[in-house]
């Protein structure tokens, strides 16, 4: 009696232990997809599986980055202080997107110079391109900060020691409007899409935080310098694809078939939309009004973004097909973030999202396109 006594205190004991970790472990990671071989064993094992997850939970200081594209500065603060113990291939790598069309501000050099967040890597969207002298036939009308070819994709990825599964979290420096464009070139050119991540704050506030960074002088890649000769595709680590979710100028050219419902056209420019003319047909939705107008660098809640949409006659569930321009394709991408955070998917196998990369700086200096003559200043 009194043995049978003891064994059921000891079982009250490790139920109440259980029912507590349960409670203090947020309800998500008990359902999230399983990490690694020591998760999937764990399955048969619940004392195992509790344990696992509460792992993984400190994996990423208490939040869940997959599958999430914008993060906010505190949780990529959490995440940076982590280890991923149960993948030891993966690892978390900063991004700096900063890049400005306007004023003396340059974005690289900024970068160089420092401060930015510890051990991260610059995208220069110049020079990570398809330019022309590298790249005549695919560019051989000059246009500025063309998506690369594949081949340099893959160069350049491996050359920062990024690899296709790490999670990429994507950041700029307060003013900044455009790091949508190298999250968009991570996205659209062979990452895990569900690992690229948008920081929703300035490198400003992960220093306010406390965030780790680094001050001495930093030479970002430079695509002549380092990276050429290029070598043959299947050399590289990184599996880079030719991009998706793209269109060019023969595609709004070419005559629609009669059952194909006509493409939804958005162009994400400011006042260079009427001062310079547009597409005829196009919908301006500007890149500002999709953040916060405290902060250019946090994109508006999905209600208000879904609400702007709305109020410009787009239904972002539409099977139609969507083409997204802007000025030289770069804002363009802040209207496919906001568009995906709607819920419009941006997968191949769904209703088609593209963005026309040459846009108007190509479309408007051609003397056979249609146009929308601009007012002037």
């Amino acid at each position: 009696m009194v043995q049978t006594s003891f064994l059921l205190s000891i079982l009250f004991r490790m139920s109440c232990a259980f029912s507590a970790e349960r409670l203090l472990t947020p309800r998500l990671l008990f359902e999230q997809p399983s990490f690694g071989r020591k998760a999937k064993n764990a399955l048969s094992h619940s004392r195992i599986f509790v344990k696992s997850h509460a792992r993984n939970r400190a994996l990423f200081g208490g939040i869940e980055l997959e599958g999430k594209t914008l993060v906010s500065v505190q949780e990529c603060l959490l995440a940076s202080q982590t280890k991923l113990e149960t993948d030891e291939t993966t690892k978390i790598v900063f991004v700096d997107g900063s890049w400005y069309h306007n004023g003396e501000r340059n974005g690289r050099q900024e970068y160089e110079q420092g401060p930015r967040i510890k051990g991260a890597h610059y995208i220069d969207m110049d020079d990570l391109a398809c330019q022309f002298n590298l790249f005549p036939l695919l560019n051989p009308k000059n246009l500025p900060h063309m998506l690369p070819p594949a081949i340099l994709m893959a160069a350049a990825m491996d050359a920062m020691n990024i690899y296709n599964n790490d999670h990429i979290i994507v950041y700029g420096k307060d003013g900044c409007f455009f790091t949508p464009r190298a999250w968009f070139l991570f996205y659209a050119m062979g990452h895990n899409k569900d690992r690229v991540h948008l920081m929703q704050g300035s490198l400003e506030e992960w220093m306010e935080l406390g965030g780790s960074i680094e001050t001495h002088i930093k030479n970002a890649l430079n695509v002549t310098q380092d990276l050429l000769p290029l070598k043959d595709q299947h050399q590289y680590e990184y599996q880079a694809h030719e991009a998706t979710n793209t269109c060019d100028l023969q595609f709004l050219l070419k005559p629609l078939n009669k059952e194909e419902a006509s493409p939804i056209l958005l162009d994400a420019r400011g006042s260079s939309f009427q001062r310079n003319g547009y597409i005829p047909g196009a919908i301006q939705i500007p890149y500002e009004s999709l953040v916060e107008p405290s902060n250019s660098l946090k994109f508006k809640p999905s209600s208000e973004l879904m609400k702007h949409f709305q109020n410009a006659g787009v239904d972002v569930t539409n099977k139609n097909t969507i083409i997204c321009t802007c000025g030289s394709g770069v804002s363009v991408c802040n209207l496919l973030v906001a568009l995906r955070e709607c819920g419009r998917s941006l997968e191949a196998d769904s209703y088609k999202t593209v963005m026309y990369d040459g846009s108007w700086i190509e479309w408007g200096a051609d003397p056979n396109t249609p146009k929308v003559e601009g007012v002037g200043e």
